[in-house]
This record gives C-alpha cells, structure tokens and sequence, in this order.
C-alpha cells in the first residue's frame, strides 16, 4: 500500500504499559521518515504519557486519563467528571481527520478508540494475536509472521505495508533533552566524582512475579562491588523509594541510592550515563536498553523471546524451571527465587568484557 496515498494525519495506539510504548518507538521513528510532513498523534494512557514527552517525532500526545476516569467512576457523585472527561477525550480525537489509525495495543479499549477516531483505514492485529475481540474495531488485520516474535518486530510488522523498505528502522528515539542530561549528570559528579564503572541496579518492576528478592539485590551489588570494581547505584521509580533504602541496608558496601527523577526521561539520561543497568523484566529495563546502555536482565515467568531487552548489548538471566515461560499466577514465583546472585554476577562480568573500554562520560 506504500505510494497508493500519502496521508495528512496519523494516529498511533498504544495505551501502556512504558516497557510497551518504548518497543513501539521505532514504529514512530519509521513512519515520521516514511511521512516527513504527517501529523502523528498518539494516544497513551497518563501513566505512560511521560516517556513520550517532548518527542521530536510527535505533533500531540493525546493522554487518555484512565486513572482519574476510573476514580470517578467508582464514586456515584463523581460520575459527571468521568464523563466530562471522556467527552473531553473523544473531543480532541475528532478534532483531527485521520487517514491512518494503528492500533499496536490489541485491547477493547484501544480497539474502540481506533472505531471511534473515524479514520477510514483502521490497521490491527488479527483474530489469535489481540485481546477482547478488539480486531472487531480494525478494517485491515495484519497477521504477524511469528507468534514468539519481539515486540519491537511485530510491532515493525504492524505498518509494514504503508512504510518503504528503507524507512524501517528498529532504532528508537526518545525525547531526553540537554537539562535532563545536566541534571543527571550533576547528580553522578556530585556525588561519585567520574569513577567508572558505574552500573545501575534497578529492582523496581510493576508485577510481583517478575520481583528479585531484596536479599538477592543485596548480595548482587555487593558481587559487584567487590569482584567487578563497580560503583553501585540504586535506582528507582515512584513509590519504590522504601524497597531501595531496604536493598542498602542489607548489604556491606553500601551502594548509592540514586536521586528522585521527575520524569522517566530523568531516570533514561540517568541510565544513559551507566556502564551497565542490571534489572527485572520491567519498564526502566526497555528504557535502558533503548539509551544504549548494555543490560543484564533476570526472567522469571515472562518470555524473553518476546520480552527480552531489544538492543544490544545484553544478557538475559533465568533458572531452568519447566514451567517457564507462564501466563499463570503462581503462589510465589519460584523461577526468580531460583536465580542466583552468582548467576547474575557471571553475565554481568561477561558484558564488561565485551563492553570494554568503557564509554566516557
């Protein structure tokens, strides 16, 4: 379909979560060179809004409020604001004509939205590959060339047919500017000096099954301190202040905690300054591995075909259960327990080996 017409405008769909919207960054950087002069939109939910922010790709960020939607909802006389709200929504969805709607998220609510911009094309994943029958909303269903696929391909995948050949890239583009670099990079002198190396260990993750034991992050940042020379620091997201604070505690040599970011735009320049990140299969791991920064990363349940960190350098970590990967709620995931500090220790050397020299900062 690439040459049959040149659209005016673009809508993107990818609701959450920041590890999601991250992999469909190169889809973005794919049709913006595909399409110099389109009018992209995207729309994401207010807990994802912040890794889009600033993007030089983008003409508008449509944040659907979930969280406040949901509020109000479950409080009777707050009911007109939902709906004030979601008026207020479809409102700025119709206020551009849209010739192209690509729905990457695969859910009713996403489905439903893509229905409701009235672009005449509407391009979705098939029957088999989406959730909540969300490919009744869609007008050209893509099936992916395989279901074990990265997210970052299937998503390529998703618009191939409108994007020439050599606009495909798999390389993403986030919107880090020179003060959120300035701010992370005072933080780090100010408090480390230029020591090298630096590897970030972020424990933080938003299911409790993908979760590392805290003992096990302990040990972890003291392994590389003492084997590795490494200077440690902790990173961290909102609400994960008090899991970090408990890690130092149980170790000896006292990693740094690292400062509070305003914005995952912070924690990416953050990250961008490390020689490593270690971390759980989460969101701040993609942004990592989007900022260049090498990454070890330890699975449990969640499949690293599909979710492994995409650009490389990294190594992925994870016990030999045979119940892995899984989509069940375990009583407690035994496949993480069962990682051991040794086993993360030995992927991380490995990297710096590769890896080196280090980048200067």
């Amino acid at each position: 379909m690439v040459g049959t017409v040149t659209p005016s405008s673009i809508l993107i769909i990818r609701l959450s979560s920041i590890g999601d919207v991250v992999r469909t960054l190169p889809a973005l950087t794919s049709l913006r060179q595909n399409y110099p002069k389109a009018h992209i939109t995207w729309v994401v939910e207010d807990k994802s809004s912040g890794i889009l922010e600033g993007h030089p790709y983008l003409d508008e960020v449509l944040v659907f409020e979930r969280k406040r939607i949901v509020r109000s909802l479950k409080n009777p006389l707050r009911f007109p604001e939902a709906v004030a709200l979601l008026i207020r929504f479809l409102s700025r969805l119709r206020s551009v004509k849209y010739d192209l709607a690509f729905d990457f998220h695969g859910i009713l609510k996403s489905g439903l939205i893509a229905y409701l911009s009235h672009s005449p094309k509407r391009i979705g994943f098939k029957e088999g590959y989406v959730k909540e029958f969300s490919y009744f909303f869609t007008n050209l269903r893509i099936r992916p060339s395989d279901a074990g696929l990265p997210r970052v391909v299937r998503n390529l995948e998703l618009i191939k047919q409108f994007v020439l050949p050599g606009n495909l890239t798999q390389r993403p583009a986030l919107g880090v500017t020179d003060k959120h670099r300035a701010k992370a990079h005072k933080f780090i002198h100010d408090k480390l000096g230029d020591c090298h190396p630096l590897v970030a260990v972020h424990p933080g993750t938003s299911r409790p099954l993908k979760k590392w034991p805290l003992q096990s992050f302990a040990a972890l940042c003291d392994l590389l301190t003492q084997k590795l020379g490494a200077r440690v620091i902790l990173t961290w997201g909102p609400g994960e202040r008090e899991e970090v604070e408990q890690i130092r505690s149980l170790t000896r040599t006292r990693p740094l905690i690292g400062m509070q970011t305003d914005s995952l735009l912070e924690l990416a320049a953050l990250l961008e300054l490390c020689e490593m990140m270690v971390t759980v299969d989460s969101g701040p791991m993609h942004i990592g591995s989007a900022m260049g920064t090498p990454v070890v990363a330890i699975f449990g349940p969640t499949d690293e075909r599909i979710n492994a960190p995409y650009w490389k350098p990294n190594r992925i970590v994870r016990s030999e259960v045979p119940c892995h990967p899984c989509d069940e709620d375990c009583v407690y995931a035994k496949c993480m327990e069962a990682v051991k500090p040794e086993d993360v220790l030995e992927a991380a050397s490995e990297l710096f080996k590769q890896e080196r020299p280090l980048r200067s900062r």
